[in-house]
């Protein structure tokens, strides 16, 4: 892997400030000097982002020692919200979600005022790999019959996903599967799509396993993006060729302070490390991880990287 000198210096940074945090027997929490932290989630109630922020505000509180307020901007495919965090204060009393590939996607958007470069990527805490859902009463209870359909009538089947970042992945899946369908873009979050799709509405809808997980008395899955499968989805048949991985994290304004976001980043993974977290992680159809900054901003470069045009 190819590291570009930002992340160089930032590891560079990471690590002596993680040395710095060790020696001081962990008082780095202590130096907090916000009197209320703001958690943006850019999208809607009920999807992934809230979740995510739901699980993670009790642990934030108690490491930081401060009330941890969530506040929900949503729109243009997280656009709104990461637009938001991007005008904050560089203080590192407001962060949000990461959510990847959607920040980098959004951000090729006409006039949205940032680069996925800009900020200051705070940790990963989970990711999620891709699945294509169909409503309980589909006919199409299989990729198979699908597949078929779709091949019948070339653009006939609607498939849903959250804004421009799912077309993109949708379409690589299109693409896999040699089928065309027409796709609904639903702004604000999966929280608006899952009624979509459990009340017919539409004949397929591609998100997360963790959606899957979460719905699957009210949908069914059919196909998992990836080689391995989804332990709370025993039995769908998986898609090597279809990329579709939704990696979670926190991150800071651009400008916040090195020791600042390694602050943050030891909050974050005392709150995600808890048992509760984790055992909540396995059970909702996730993977759940453990990075440091350093870590964080190389898999950041990586993934920028492979979303350059």
């Amino acid at each position: 892997m190819n590291f570009s000198i930002n992340t160089i210096m930032k590891g560079i940074t990471a690590s002596v400030f993680g040395a710095a945090f060790l020696l001081t027997g962990g008082t780095a929490f202590a130096d907090y000097s916000c009197k209320s932290a703001t958690f943006i989630v850019p999208y809607s109630p009920g999807g992934g982002s809230d979740q995510m922020a739901r699980r993670l505000v009790p642990g934030l509180e108690e490491a930081l020692g401060v009330k941890v307020n969530i506040v929900y901007k949503t729109g243009g495919g997280g656009a709104v919200g990461f637009s938001e965090l991007h005008r904050s204060d560089p203080d590192g009393c407001t962060f949000s979600n990461t959510v990847v590939p959607n920040v980098i996607i959004s951000s090729k958007g006409d006039g949205v005022g940032y680069e996925a470069g800009d900020f200051e990527y705070i940790g990963m805490t989970e990711s999620s790999a891709g699945t294509l859902m169909v409503p309980k009463d589909s006919k199409y209870q299989s990729i198979d019959s699908f597949v078929a359909a779709a091949l019948e009538n070339p653009g006939m089947l609607t498939v849903a996903g959250t804004g421009g970042s799912g077309l993109s992945r949708w379409n690589q899946l299109e693409e896999v599967l040699g089928i065309e369908t027409t796709y609904v873009p639903v702004g604000g979050g999966v929280g608006k799509m899952i009624p979509m799709l459990a009340g017919s509405h539409i004949d397929g809808a591609a998100t997360g396993a963790n959606h899957a997980t979460k719905h699957k008395a009210i949908v069914n899955s059919i196909l998992v993006a990836g080689s391995n499968e989804v332990p709370t989805l025993p039995g769908i048949p998986n898609e090597p060729d279809w990329n579709y991985v939704i990696t979670w994290g926190l991150m800071a304004p651009p400008g916040t302070p090195a020791d600042v976001v390694e602050t943050l980043n030891a909050a974050m993974n005392s709150a995600a490390q808890s048992s509760s977290v984790q055992e909540a992680l396995i059970k909702g159809g996730y993977v759940p991880h453990n990075m440091s900054v350093a870590e964080t901003n190389a898999f950041m470069d990586a993934e920028i990287a492979k979303y350059a045009d």
